[in-house]
């Protein structure tokens, strides 16, 4: 009776050698420690591959959630004839919204602490995304003087601020007076801290409404440029090249992808690096198995030469051993697949618990870009892993398979 491609017996036989009988339990015990070097060799793969990837999620969320899809800027420093190229920007298809900036480097100072930030004028009414980072005190542009910001939390906890306080801003953009250049000096109003999640905006980026820039640094009704944001931030490089040919002569268009290119390519060539060096884990198991089949067929000699004097086939020899392998792996390879789906779903929270019940800290955010380890599953990765694992491990098993169905039954007889 056939099962497939397979015989019956054939299921049985392979069945039978992987269980352990009292004089075989070191083989036996062999041959299922490569099927648990399999399971984790895929479960590690799945767990580091989903942290990569949460990572590279994470930080292009991050970068992104105060940083615009696309950067419009003008021929020079600044942009003076910015409401009509603003409103040519609002009318591309895809922009969801347009806002001019304008930025510029200052030192902050509070009390004898000083440290150096961006600082950021912005539409107040434009800027959304933003204020729904502020954690606490309130967002700028509900007050009756300009000079208010709202700065990151790292920031302010450096600088010893809290809301109400006031923060002096030196710009190097400075007048020309009888002793030379000099920066100029204001006192602005803490009026709320955000939390960006992401460290380097929370330790150097200062926001101000776009008037108080412009008179801090007299620029008249000048902006930087201006951001705009898309329905569908994938779609950036595609709105960028609409907006060079749509914008006067002289826009310098840059979208996400182009500002962080080398960065996140960067993160796929070692997700790449990783993955190739973790397979290893799964090699070593695979020639571990093919060891363990070895022994199998070394240990099953005398039985091999009867199946052969009783009429089975050399291909009916292999199939047992190919049928073992597979068990092997396939086990292997389902357990750690699960395992590994498991561990990348619920990683943050119990890295979360782990940090809590040690009292230490994994992931600094003043040394990482961010301060946990995010993990997003990747199904497509690990259908390949999957797949990969399998086949290896198909493959592994041809060697021990062609050495059982060689077995002369004449010789492995002789002495019986």
């Amino acid at each position: 009776m056939k099962q497939g491609f397979f015989r019956s017996y054939e299921w049985m036989l392979a069945r039978r050698y992987l269980r352990s009988r009292r004089s075989e339990k070191f083989v036996s015990l062999i041959s299922w420690s490569s099927g648990i070097g399999i399971a984790i060799g895929v479960m590690t793969l799945i767990v580091v591959l989903s942290v990569m990837n949460g990572a590279a999620v994470e930080i292009r969320d991050k970068l992104l959630g105060f940083s615009s899809h696309i950067d419009v800027q003008g021929p020079g420093d600044t942009l003076s004839e910015w409401p009509a190229w603003l409103q040519q920007s609002e009318s591309l298809p895809g922009v969801k919204r347009a806002a001019p900036y304008i930025q510029s480097q200052v030192l902050a100072s509070y009390g004898s602490r000083a440290f150096g930030a961006l600082l950021k004028g912005v539409d107040a009414t434009r800027s959304d995304d933003i204020a729904a980072h502020v954690v606490k005190g309130r967002f700028i542009g509900s007050g009756v003087s300009p000079f208010e910001v709202v700065m990151g939390k790292t920031l302010a906890r450096k600088l010893g601020l809290d809301v109400g306080d006031k923060v002096r801003l030196m710009s190097p953009s400075g007048g020309i007076s009888p002793s030379g250049a000099s920066p100029r000096m204001r006192a602005f109003e803490l009026v709320g801290i955000f939390d960006s999640g992401f460290h380097e905006y929370d330790v150097g980026v200062i926001i101000t409404p776009l008037q108080a820039v412009q008179r801090l640094n007299r620029l008249g009704n000048s902006v930087t440029g201006i951001e705009l944001f898309l329905d569908d931030r994938d779609q950036a490089n595609a709105v960028a090249k609409l907006a060079r040919q749509s914008l006067p002569t002289g826009a310098w268009v840059t979208d996400w992808q182009q500002r962080h290119r080398a960065f996140f390519n960067a993160l796929k060539t070692e997700r790449v690096a990783m993955g190739v060096i973790l397979s290893l884990i799964i090699m070593v198991a695979v020639f571990n198995m093919v060891a363990s089949l070895v022994m199998v067929v070394m240990e099953r000699r005398k039985e091999i030469a009867i199946l052969k004097t009783v009429g089975a086939t050399h291909s009916s020899v292999m199939r047992v051993f190919l049928l073992m392998g597979m068990m092997l792996s396939g086990v292997g390879t389902m357990l750690g697949s699960v395992l590994g789906l498991l561990l990348a779903w619920k990683l943050d929270p119990l890295l979360a618990w782990i940090e809590k019940m040690l009292g230490m800290q994994f992931m600094s955010g003043e040394v990482y870009f961010i301060d946990h380890v995010p993990s997003v599953i990747d199904f497509s990765s690990v259908v390949m892993i999957v797949v990969a694992s399998l086949i290896m491990g198909l493959l592994a098993t041809f060697y021990p398979a062609w050495r059982a169905a060689s077995v002369p039954p004449a010789e492995a007889l002789r002495y019986e």
